[in-house]
């Protein structure tokens, strides 16, 4: 009988939280603004405008703009001594890494 009570006890105070957050989050909706206007709806960076096209980032260089922009040094001295062109060498890349990769999951061992 006690394990339920305490599954009870549990089960109410979790609902008494998630209520508690509930009624926060709509105390939150119910203060902001519906609809802005004037400087709410610019963009500024550092006290500038700044555009919103400069300001959003492009789904098509998403994942490669971290090579390109951070690693840009090693991004390029890697395409320059790796990169031939030749598909043949791409595959052999391929299969020394699939090697690696097995020779560490059977030495570390597999999760």
């Amino acid at each position: 009988m006690s394990l339920l009570l305490e599954a009870l006890k549990a089960s109410a105070s979790m609902l008494l939280v998630a209520s508690a957050l509930y009624l926060l989050y709509l105390y939150a909706k119910t203060r902001a603004p519906r609809r802005p206007v004037g400087d709410k709806l610019s963009i500024y960076a550092c006290g500038e405008s700044y555009p919103q096209r400069r300001a959003s980032v492009s789904d098509v260089n998403l994942f490669t703009a971290v090579w390109r922009n951070l690693f840009a040094n090693l991004y390029r001295r890697m395409r320059e001594g790796l990169h031939t062109g030749v598909l043949s060498d791409w595959m052999a890349w391929m299969l020394l890494l699939l090697a690696v990769v097995l020779v560490v999951l059977m030495v570390g061992g597999m999760p």
